[in-house]
């Protein structure tokens, strides 16, 4: 997976909201962490690639203080066929494992998943909360995914195609630690091997 252009704009009153900020310099991963296999992503030609072990790249820069409640959020990605990642947000940096904190924009046009888990959520799925089961962009061409967060308003769209709108209910106790009051950002890669894997040598890129 490819991504080449990474902004987010903040501010609680969306009628007056600041400008777009790169989160991403096209040269260089400065403002982000690597969790478990950084060799995973990497920059090249301007775009962040992600190709390898499972990974997760946080967030951390200067914009904001790399904590997001009320935001937009734009990137444009390119897959390749098989790939199979995420863009998770209301996140925190974890040194391993899936993110526990916050919710997952899929990036999976055409991945099926393996061995016995059979996946189906698509590129723009709020995974597990409101999954889109269509293909909607094709590998190999540059897309972009947009998301909002306007309160409890979640919104989605993949290039002008609104596929999530969604109002959050109340958490509840036992949600599984999920603290979706405002966080940072999160490029996943994940392992080879594992349901839903980008297959080698598959690549993502952020812009």
């Amino acid at each position: 997976m490819c991504l080449a252009a990474i902004g987010a704009a903040r501010g609680g009153d969306f009628n007056n909201h600041g400008p777009w900020q790169p989160l991403f310099d096209g040269q260089s991963l400065a403002g982000w962490r690597t969790s478990e296999h950084p060799g995973a992503l990497r920059v090249q030609d301007g775009t962040i690639l992600c190709d390898g072990p499972r990974a997760h790249l946080f967030y951390e820069g200067a914009v904001a203080g790399a904590r997001f409640r009320n935001f937009e959020f734009e990137t444009e990605v390119r897959t390749e066929p098989g790939a199979n990642s995420g863009i998770y947000f209301h996140t925190a940096y974890q040194e391993e494992g899936w993110p526990e904190q916050g919710y997952e924009v899929q990036i999976n046009n055409t991945a099926t998943g393996e061995g016995g888990y059979r996946e189906n959520k698509k590129t723009g799925s709020l995974y597990g909360v409101r999954n889109l089961y269509k293909q909607v962009v094709p590998d190999r061409e540059w897309f972009w995914v947009r998301i909002a967060v306007r309160g409890p308003h979640i919104t989605v769209r993949v290039n002008d195609l609104s596929v999530v709108d969604y109002v959050e209910v109340a958490p509840t106790s036992g949600s599984g630690g999920q603290d979706r009051s405002g966080g940072t950002f999160c490029l996943a890669v994940p392992r080879p091997g594992q349901p839903g894997a980008v297959p080698e040598p598959a690549g993502a890129g952020v812009a």
